[in-house]
């Protein structure tokens, strides 16, 4: 497993050139080699998806799908690394390189979970799919959405969806992801008329412009002094600032900003927008547009489910406690979770988060364990002797 891992990481996923078929015919060898059925979707953006299988013996039972995502965020920084971002270097319990987090540590634990599950011999009614997608970290238009789109995607009975979620930092304790928010990024700007820098009177749309991020940046802060987990609310970040400045001395005509809003599951995306409205209505010469979003959205997962309980059980049993949280962030399970199947986000990982980070990294030891955890929530979830019917 550490070798497999070491050498998805060598294999350059990050933007903007994935290179996702070396990652493919990584994969393909493998499960080839394991004995597991293989299925490559071709996506209309010229990108693939890859399903490994392991075919149940009741296939009208909904199916589980692994899913993880195989594109990461560049590493611009390498000079600044302990090790080079893309070796899989272990140095004192440690491996370094970037995707060990998020995600192709999850993904290499999915895939030696569902190996060691098929190895065990036991009888397996509820069929399992491994599912690699492209594209994630982009937002996953060009992936995820395109892959639940496919002709082909309705025959995989897809019930259940276990994707990614988020490392604890705490040695005792796991983190369920039962939630996540969506992403609502807007452009603002401010008209005003250009002039003399001199002149004391002269509306300036830059100030203007700094008036209602103030605003923003005052309901931002009045949600962190809340007492409620930061997934479940609003947040407003200003991301940019820019105008068309063309001299020192000139008043400009025009102020810009971005800023990525993002809505927890329980506000609709219209209420979003009239949150929006609301405060740029209180100033003059102002105008926003919504520059990205996502129509999907994520339908949170009630912990009593048998779905949850089941992957909470398979934590425990190892001697660590189960937490969910709602993500503060967006991924691929939304177009899944839209779809009207129940998604859950977990990455098995003690070490502390460092998502996109320098010197990304997680524990060799994580990697059994969390492989074991997973191993137990299959043998619960989807095998002959233990399998509960959750549909």
């Amino acid at each position: 497993m550490i070798t497999l891992l070491q050498e998805y990481l060598a294999i350059n996923t990050a933007h903007p050139h994935p290179d996702y078929k070396a990652v493919i015919a990584l994969f393909k060898e493998c499960a080839h080699t394991d004995g597991f059925l293989v299925t490559e979707f071709a996506l209309p953006s010229g990108n693939s998806a890859l399903v490994i299988t392991l075919q149940g013996s009741s296939p009208e039972l909904p199916a589980l799908a692994l899913n993880h995502h195989m594109d990461v965020v560049p590493a611009d920084n390498a000079a600044q690394w302990k090790f080079p971002p893309f070796a899989g270097t272990v140095h004192e319990g440690l491996m370094y390189g970037r995707g060990t987090q998020d995600c192709k540590g999850v993904g290499v634990v999915q895939y030696g979970a569902l190996k060691k599950l098929k190895q065990s011999g036991l009888s397996v009614a509820r069929t399992i799919h491994c599912v690699l997608v492209p594209d994630e970290e982009r937002g996953g238009f060009f992936g995820t959405k395109e892959f639940v789109a496919h002709p082909d995607f309705a025959a995989l009975n897809i019930g259940y969806v276990l994707d990614e979620g988020m490392a604890s930092g705490d040695d005792s304790v796991l983190l369920i992801k039962v939630d996540e928010r969506t992403p609502l990024q807007i452009r603002v700007t401010s008209v005003g008329t250009q002039g003399h820098g001199s002149i004391l009177l002269h509306h300036n749309c830059a100030h203007a412009l700094i008036n209602f991020l103030a605003d923003v940046a005052a309901l931002q802060v009045a949600q962190c002094h809340q007492q409620i987990e930061a997934g479940k609310l609003v947040s407003l970040q200003v991301t940019s600032l820019s105008t068309n400045n063309v001299a020192l001395n000139v008043i400009p005509s025009q102020a810009q900003a971005t800023i990525d809003v993002r809505i927890p599951s329980h506000m609709t995306l219209d209420a979003g927008v009239a949150l929006l409205d609301a405060l740029v209505r209180k100033h003059e010469n102002l105008m926003y547009e919504v520059v990205a979003t996502s129509q999907e959205r994520f339908t949170a997962v009630d912990i009593d489910q048998p779905f949850y309980q089941t992957l909470a059980g398979a934590v425990a049993q190892q001697g660590l406690m189960p937490k969910p949280f709602a993500f503060e962030a967006t991924t691929d399970a939304r177009f899944y979770s839209h779809r009207g199947i129940q998604a859950l986000g977990f990455t098995p990982f003690t070490v502390a988060a460092n998502l996109h980070g320098t010197d990304e990294s997680i524990r060799v030891t994580d990697l059994q364990q969390g492989t074991t955890i997973l191993y137990n929530f299959l043998r619960a979830f989807c095998t002959n002797n233990n399998l509960k019917e959750n549909s």
